[in-house]
């Protein structure tokens, strides 16, 4: 059932509903008449309960028909999170009522409470990057979870955090007013073990320089090549805003982002962003 046929049925029932209330008022001040005849009483009486019961039946149709209709898009949320401190982060673009939204980390699949078979699961990976932990290890992660329940729901997985294109709105929106002619962002992204680096920061700059045009943006790694400490000196401009592509605060940000040190080494002064994802609770 499309969105149009259920509004329109809905209207439907809506107006036999109005309908019959107005034809059961309507006998009933006819029931007035002074020369009204036993069998005409006798005749609206029986429209008035005809009516009476056909405003019923609209009423119970139009009950039956919001139950099917949001039956059908019934379904759980569940938030996977790569560990503890993303569990609060929210998939950014999607209504989700509260009371189906579950919650859990990658570390605590085995002891979380997780949504129930009674509807489809739409399972967003709060991670940044595809690869083994979103991928493998949150699959198995939950078969082996909901095989030990007994329960076996239907699971849609949805891309990681890290593809969404609410995330570079964020980003563009807090960092347009600190851009000058002379200030270009440096986006460090985790190093991967893949053959192939994941496509997610790659994706992220492509769709930051439309929203920035003019803008340099370059991509480096934490312990992977192009690191973003050889990057660095290799950027033309002078001042450099480094935006971590990561989801939480942590050893990364604190160890491995190139340091004021390496700036002033090579002639640049550096303003530090804080981690990508929390850009979507923190706006500009």
């Amino acid at each position: 059932m499309t969105r149009k046929i259920f509004h329109s049925l809905l209207l439907l029932f809506a107006a036999v509903f109005a309908a019959a209330v107005w034809g059961s008022v309507d006998c009933g001040a006819r029931l007035d008449s002074p020369s009204l005849t036993p069998e005409m009483e006798i005749h609206l009486r029986g429209l008035i309960y005809f009516h009476f019961a056909l405003a019923q039946l609209a009423i119970l149709a139009a009950i039956i028909l919001v139950y099917c209709y949001h039956w059908k898009w019934k379904r759980y949320y569940l938030i996977v999170s790569y560990n503890e401190r993303g569990i609060g982060l929210n998939p950014p673009g999607i209504r989700m009522p509260q009371r189906r939204v579950y919650r859990c980390h990658l570390g605590n699949l085995a002891t979380a409470l997780l949504p129930p078979s009674g509807a489809p699961v739409l399972v967003y990976p709060m991670f940044m990057l595809s690869g083994t932990s979103s991928g493998r290890k949150l699959v198995e992660g939950l078969q082996q979870a909901y095989h030990s329940s007994a329960v076996e729901p239907m699971l849609y997985f949805q891309p990681v955090l890290g593809a969404s294109p609410w995330l570079v709105e964020a980003a563009a929106r807090f960092i347009r007013p600190q851009l000058t002619a002379d200030t270009a962002v440096l986006v460090v992204a985790h190093d991967s073990t893949l053959p192939e680096p994941p496509p997610e920061p790659a994706l992220f700059c492509r769709r930051l320089r439309e929203l920035l045009p003019g803008t340099e943006i370059t991509l480096g790694y934490f312990n992977q090549t192009p690191a973003a400490r050889g990057v660095l000196p290799q950027m033309s401009a002078s001042r450099v805003l480094i935006l971590p592509f990561l989801l939480t605060e942590g050893i990364h940000t604190s160890r491995d982002l190139p340091t004021e040190a390496d700036a002033a080494a090579c002639g640049k002064t550096i303003t530090r962003l804080p981690a990508l994802a929390h850009l979507l609770h923190d706006p500009a």
